[in-house]
């Protein structure tokens, strides 16, 4: 039996190898270092102009190449599954090697969104938080990239798939809320309302950018009881939801991965 670290560690500098010639990863690089930059540009303070490029750039850019990046890790050795997971090794420890893989690349490159923005006016609470979050959020996409690539084999259909994903994480779920709050029933349940808002990370990592970085301040929204607590604890909620889509999404790319060397 192979100890499951060296098997980890294997793993770990096998994908590391790969994602040197990865287009997904290099795409993904260069949009954190031109989205860091963009701050130095804008006439207004540094550091104050920096928390919304940030933001739109994790929610628009960023984290599709995340997900991406995840899909195209997952494909990458499809064509040797038949050989990895006849070894005497776990196969969560092959699947986590990768992961830990990913998370060394991904985490760079969330520093490169704020690291001009720290040289340009200092590093504050709410920047090293932008960083933590972006690290997590494009973890999280990363994570379900993998999941999709693992479950859907075909390169056409899992990109569709991934594209579908993002779309509904984006858009979907907000268009889907906007579209029911004039409803009766829903209007009588506000926190129904706001949990689903609640459980998707990237609506949770814009309300708290707004609300705690931005100290934006619309009228009515501190009605409710849910609300009040999530506008109270906005960071350790993205903290927790982010880890819940991380974990989720290794889980279920874990079992996929399963199932094909099964079928």
């Amino acid at each position: 039996m192979i100890p499951v670290r060296a098997a980890i560690a294997a793993a770990c500098l096998r994908e590391l190898a790969a994602n040197r010639v990865n287009r997904f990863l290099h795409v993904h690089l260069a949009l954190a270092a031109s989205a860091g930059l963009l701050p130095l540009f804008t006439p207004d303070d540094v550091t104050n102009a920096a928390p919304l490029w940030v933001l739109h750039a994790v929610l628009y850019c960023l984290s599709l190449s995340a997900l991406l990046l995840g899909l195209s890790s997952a494909h990458a050795e499809a064509d040797e599954f038949a050989v990895l997971f006849t070894q005497p090794v776990p196969r969560w420890a092959w699947l986590l090697g990768k992961a830990a893989g990913l998370s060394a690349v991904l985490i760079p490159a969330s520093i490169l969104l704020v690291l001009p923005a720290v040289f340009g006016g200092g590093l504050t609470p709410g920047l090293a938080g932008l960083a933590a979050s972006a690290s997590g959020i494009t973890l999280a996409l990363a994570a379900i990239g993998l999941a999709v690539g693992f479950w859907v084999r075909d390169p056409v259909r899992s990109l569709l798939t991934a594209l579908g994903t993002w779309f509904v994480l984006l858009f979907g779920t907000d268009l889907l809320l906007l579209a029911l709050s004039g409803a009766p029933w829903l209007q009588r349940r506000p926190d129904l309302w706001v949990a689903v808002l609640m459980s998707n990370p990237l609506d949770a990592l814009r309300i708290t950018v707004i609300f705690d970085v931005e100290h934006a301040a619309f009228a009515g929204l501190d009605g409710g009881g849910l609300v009040a607590w999530w506008l109270a604890h906005g960071w350790l909620w993205l903290a927790f939801v982010v880890g819940l889509w991380t974990t989720a999404g290794f889980a279920t790319g874990l079992a996929g991965a399963r199932r094909r060397l099964d079928a």
